[in-house]
């Protein structure tokens, strides 16, 4: 089991190693994220998910910028224990506080597969991104659409508890449209090590590093502390007190 947790965890890390021959600017910043979710019942889910992207330093001598700002809804029907489906609308707004904000609405439709390994939790999940992104000269927003894949593994770090785990994922994203300027445009890699407080909150830390396919050899390289607060509520048992 040793085994496979570390050949899980250098896949994901020698996934972000690729295209070196590419023309990069990097920047780096913070990634503070809420993901809170909540049991309605035997068969539903829903789910809050919000995050900014702060850059602080780059490799262009820009000014810090406040870069993204997330916020995802969505519910989840659980066909069984390891396989769900999720449908979500996602609002995301580039350069938030700046003139040149840029605004996209999407809804997205996934499949998740998770199994246990003992004590390691592995997950397969794929998304399809329906996408109204913002041309604001033009006054448009095409649609555009994308696939994604995510493999992930979270386990335990200590033999008796499950109070401090690891988790790592990594996710491919590609364009499925016909004007895109990559086809595989963009990959998110992430490692960290969360603290169970209790059953309903969770915190943490982790390092993100993404980047984005310019055209087919530019990429813009972002590494990201990410701080995450993850809560659950099960609102079934507060309905039966």
């Amino acid at each position: 089991m040793q085994k496979l947790k570390l050949k899980a965890f250098i896949i994901i890390a020698l996934l972000t190693c690729r295209m070196s021959n590419a023309q990069n600017t990097q920047h780096f910043g913070l990634f503070p994220t809420i993901d809170h979710s909540g049991t309605l019942s035997n068969k539903f889910d829903y789910s809050l998910y919000y995050f900014g992207e702060f850059n602080l330093i780059n490799s262009t001598n820009e000014k810090p910028n406040f870069f993204v700002f997330y916020s995802e809804q969505a519910l989840t029907y659980k066909v069984n224990p390891h396989l769900s489906f999720t449908g979500s609308y996602v609002y995301e707004r580039q350069h938030p506080t700046e003139n040149n904000y840029r605004n996209e609405n999407r809804i997205y439709l996934q499949a998740t597969y998770k199994y246990n390994l003992n004590r390691t939790t592995l997950k397969h999940r794929i998304r399809l991104d329906e996408r109204f992104i913002q041309d604001r000269l033009a006054n448009k927003s095409p649609l555009t659409s994308r696939v994604r894949y995510l493999f992930g593994i979270s386990t335990p770090l200590q033999k008796q508890s499950d109070k401090i785990y690891l988790s790592a994922y990594n996710e491919f994203f590609f364009n499925t449209f016909k004007s895109a300027n990559a086809i595989y445009a963009e990959n998110w890699a992430y490692a960290g090590v969360g603290y169970n407080f209790n059953k309903s909150n969770t915190l943490e830390v982790g390092i993100l590093h993404t980047f984005w396919v310019g055209n087919q050899t530019d990429l813009t390289k972002f590494f990201y502390l990410q701080l995450s607060w993850i809560s659950h509520i099960d609102w079934r048992k507060k309905q039966t007190k």
